[in-house]
């Protein structure tokens, strides 16, 4: 077992797909950070008054992300096959607190 503070990689996505099966795989990602963000912000909200800075740019940024990737797809041929790779890296945050 490797010690836990050892940046860690776990696979999240390694295949090849068509646009539309890509469109789907990845805009639902996306669509699943955006409503956390969406959750974390009405939590902030409704147990301290003011919602939460950090998840409401976080949450515009993915959208952006999102019109960004929905562009670029629908500009690949129906059927063009594609390789997506997404690998999370996962390390100590050694500057912040708990």
């Amino acid at each position: 077992m490797q010690n836990e503070k050892t940046p860690q990689k776990f696979v999240l996505i390694d295949g090849t797909f068509t646009p539309e099966e890509a469109k789907e795989v990845i805009t639902n990602l996306l669509e699943f950070k955006v409503q956390f963000h969406n959750r974390e912000n009405f939590s902030s909200e409704i147990r301290q008054g003011k919602g939460n800075e950090k998840s409401v740019q976080r949450r515009d940024q993915l959208l952006k992300t999102k019109d960004n990737f929905t562009d670029f797809i629908a500009g690949i041929p129906s059927g063009q096959p594609l390789h997506i790779q997404s690998v999370i890296h996962i390390e100590l945050d050694v500057c912040s607190a708990i």
